[in-house]
């Protein structure tokens, strides 16, 4: 599963730089071309900002998430790994020391710079402070706190840090759970999604399109009903359910709003292909 850490710099330097090329973008759809009241060409330039400026953020926050996920899903093992060091007699810094020598995975990394850390002078308690700001999870909070008070706690230590691995586990394996039981509710989003896209699709291929001809045939009756103002007008609804199911989606599956980046942007672009190459601007 490809992951990256990134910083809170760069994603706000990503945030930025992409709200600025998607502002730009309106602003030129609006005063250049094709102008604010050229609808639908103004419309779609609006969305293809929207895309912009959500397609680097969104890749970004998949790619810390992941990272972060595989961070988490290794901390369990090095309470376990600590725990079993101390049990043969090690004291608990050296505990650390001896663990960051194995392998776990992406963690690997911020554990060894933990250690160095303890060897530059720092005392546990500022490494791990530091581990956690770094790695910046709930997760990785929570275990920092307890692993501090259990440096202060002294007497047989592993004992607390199986106590600790279980109850990390515990947890580990709620949030799997939870992620299980969303998942559904997730389906149902873009199933209402694709429902909607289908039931605009049948009205334009059957209803809007029987209107065109009886208009094109001179029935003045039916001189009111436009379908361009209709594409319109459902266009608009497509983009706005794409915007808000996308992050109510992401709300629902990672519990963070940010989660729903993505899947606005998957949205947005179905919205947009359909509209634009499958119905057409009428």
């Amino acid at each position: 599963m490809l992951g990256l850490k990134i910083s809170k710099r760069d994603k706000n330097i990503v945030y930025s730089v992409s709200a600025l090329i998607g502002v730009a973008v309106i602003l030129n759809a609006t005063f250049i071309w094709p102008g604010y009241q050229s609808h639908p060409s103004y419309d779609t330039f609006f969305v293809l900002a929207l895309i912009v400026a959500l397609f680097p953020p969104s890749a970004v926050d998949l790619l810390d998430g992941r990272w972060r996920t595989a961070v988490n899903a290794k901390i369990p093992e090095v309470i376990r790994d600590i725990a079993d060091s101390q049990k043969t007699g090690m004291a608990f810094t050296k505990a650390i020391q001896y663990s960051a020598r194995l392998n776990y995975g992406p963690l690997t990394k911020e554990l060894r710079k933990t250690v160095s850390q303890l060897s530059w002078g720092l005392t546990y308690e500022e490494a791990l402070d530091d581990l956690a700001r770094r790695i910046d999870t709930p997760l990785i909070y929570r275990t920092v706190a307890m692993l501090k008070e259990v440096g202060r706690s002294g007497g047989k230590m592993y004992e607390i840090l199986d106590s600790v691995y279980s109850h990390l586990r515990e947890v580990q394996d709620l949030e799997r759970d939870r992620r299980r039981q969303m998942a559904p509710y997730v389906m149902i989003i873009y199933a209402s999604f694709g429902t909607f896209i289908f039931v605009v699709y049948i009205l334009f291929a059957t209803f809007f399109a029987e209107i065109k001809k009886i208009v094109a045939q001179g029935a003045a009756f039916m001189g009111g009903v436009n379908p361009s103002l209709y594409f319109i007008w459902f266009f608009h609804m497509a983009v706005i359910e794409a915007v808000i199911s996308g992050f109510v989606a992401g709300k629902m599956s990672e519990g963070r709003m940010s989660g729903g980046l993505k899947h606005v942007l998957i949205l947005l672009i179905t919205s947009m292909i359909f509209f634009l190459f499958i119905i057409g601007p009428q």
